[in-house]
């Protein structure tokens, strides 16, 4: 979830650095960037490549959707089709956690 939430911030900054320019949003950015590549290697050496990628991958295209949905009123910009699109990745992450065996690697 840390690793989701690190580059879910890293999406959004770079999203708010593009509309203002602001210094300090691309410094935190730069600076956040190694951060969430560290944390999925910690995470894909404790639970497998597969399992992580799917796992985090997955989280963080939710995140920065659950961002632009909840804070910044993008909802009505989405087809159905896209919103079911999104609704099976949550199902998927809810697959892939609740039905997945204890012991990995």
């Amino acid at each position: 979830m840390a690793c989701a939430a690190l580059s879910t911030l890293a999406d959004t900054l770079g999203t708010v650095w593009w509309e203002q320019k602001k210094l300090w949003v691309l410094l935190t950015m730069i600076g956040l960037s190694p951060l969430v590549f560290l944390a999925f290697g910690y995470v894909g050496s404790h639970f497998g490549l597969a399992k992580a990628s799917s796992l985090t991958n997955t989280l963080v295209v939710i995140g920065p959707i659950l961002v632009g949905i909840l804070f910044r009123g993008e909802l009505r910009q989405l087809s159905a089709v896209e919103l079911l699109g999104m609704g099976l990745a949550v199902a998927g992450i809810a697959l892939l956690t609740v039905f997945s065996p204890q012991n990995v690697s």
